[in-house]
């Protein structure tokens, strides 16, 4: 029985200069993957040479290209945006051979001509993968690859921070429309005590609108509740005096593996909690914090942060708060100072941290007390 599989033209092709290849084996094989949802543009360089033509694959067609190439070099290598797909991709051409790379996405036009195809976008990650293999590490920044266990663990904790921000929308949405009738009186609106005094100041119309904003709101704060009791339950036993459950679980989760990073400087890049540098030649300027990685996890350092000025005194990482509290309480009262001081406390809490989990240092050596189990 025969059967027509229908091939784009770019997959005869890429069969093509594959099958016309001298038999000898390449050093390295290196692929530039553009991912979309119908397709996908492939680029490949062999050794040291240029860029071939960009190609076209479905999905099925993708995957029989990639284990062709294991056959055609000692080494293939492969580099995508991180992004929608996020990391299953990698993960399957891992399980394949091929040694892949996920790359920060970035803006992929260098020379800013305002030209961007999936084409040209697919020949620049070739390009950066076959340097950053040969040596340049600053051609691309490779993102970790969590593991599955660790990946479901994330999105759990970011389902309920997602749960929490539809909450504040629903709420939001009611507030507006009091407010568009010329009712002040929103403080906690869909609470069961302010509604009744509500209710009967309401046109039937608005009062129908807010009575479903009423019910989604109670539904998603049991859900968000169940969720949040469900991440407590994973903390640990006993842990630093003023933490609290729920938001190590958080940071942690962001993290998914402190061996992740090799020394303290990885940390406080990755926290975005370092100070900026515009210096050219004389010219020097100190300048706000870079703000890289996750907002999230600096929102949940600067509250822990607050926690530890307040419930462990003894923190060692407490230096620049305690010096700027000697200055007095005009020093404490100047916003910036005390801004300035809190985000130095949180980058040194976010290495202290790092240095706990992976066995560095003891909390007594940290000066912190530990809640009993």
């Amino acid at each position: 029985m025969k059967t027509n599989k229908a091939k784009t033209n770019s997959e005869v092709r890429a069969e093509q200069v594959t099958n016309n290849r001298a038999p000898s084996v390449c050093e390295a094989i290196y692929l530039g993957v553009d991912l979309h949802k119908e397709s996908i543009m492939v680029t490949r360089i062999l050794d040291q040479g240029t860029p071939q033509p960009a190609q076209r694959f479905t999905w099925e067609g993708f995957w029989r290209f990639a284990e062709k190439q294991l056959s055609l070099g000692r080494k293939v290598y492969a580099v995508y945006e991180a992004g929608a797909f996020g990391f299953w991709v990698c993960r399957r051409l891992r399980a394949l051979g091929v040694e892949c790379l996920v790359m920060h996405p970035e803006k992929l036009d260098p020379h800013h001509k305002r030209v961007q195809t999936d084409r040209l976008d697919s020949r620049h990650l070739a390009d950066k993968l076959q340097r950053y293999v040969s040596g340049n590490k600053y051609a691309m920044v490779s993102v970790y690859v969590p593991t599955v266990a660790e990946e479901q663990a994330r999105l759990e904790a970011r389902h309920r921070r997602k749960l929490h921000q539809q909450l504040q929308g629903l709420k939001a949405r009611g507030r507006g429309l009091l407010l568009s009738q010329g009712i002040f009186q929103t403080q906690s609106w869909w609470r069961v005590p302010v509604w009744e005094k509500l209710q009967p100041r309401l046109c039937p119309e608005l009062a129908a609108a807010l009575e479903d904003y009423r019910a989604l709101i109670q539904e998603m704060e049991k859900r968000a509740l169940a969720v949040e009791q469900k991440l407590q339950a994973t903390a640990p036993k006993s842990l630093p005096k003023g933490f609290g459950r729920l938001t190590f679980v958080l940071l942690m989760r962001e993290w998914c593996n402190c061996r992740r990073f090799e020394n303290r400087r990885n940390v406080g890049g990755f926290t975005g909690l370092c100070g900026a540098v515009s210096s050219s030649g004389p010219y020097h300027l100190d300048l706000s914090i870079n703000k890289a990685g996750s907002p999230y996890l600096r929102t949940l350092l600067i509250e822990l942060a607050w926690r530890m000025i307040y419930w462990q005194p003894g923190y060692r990482g407490l230096k620049v708060w305690n010096r700027l509290r000697q200055c007095g309480a005009q020093a404490l009262s100047n916003r910036r100072r005390r801004k300035i001081a809190l985000v130095a406390v949180a980058r040194q809490l976010a290495v202290d941290l790092w240095r706990w989990q992976t066995g560095l240092v003891g909390a007594e050596q940290l000066g912190w007390q530990m809640t009993p189990a």
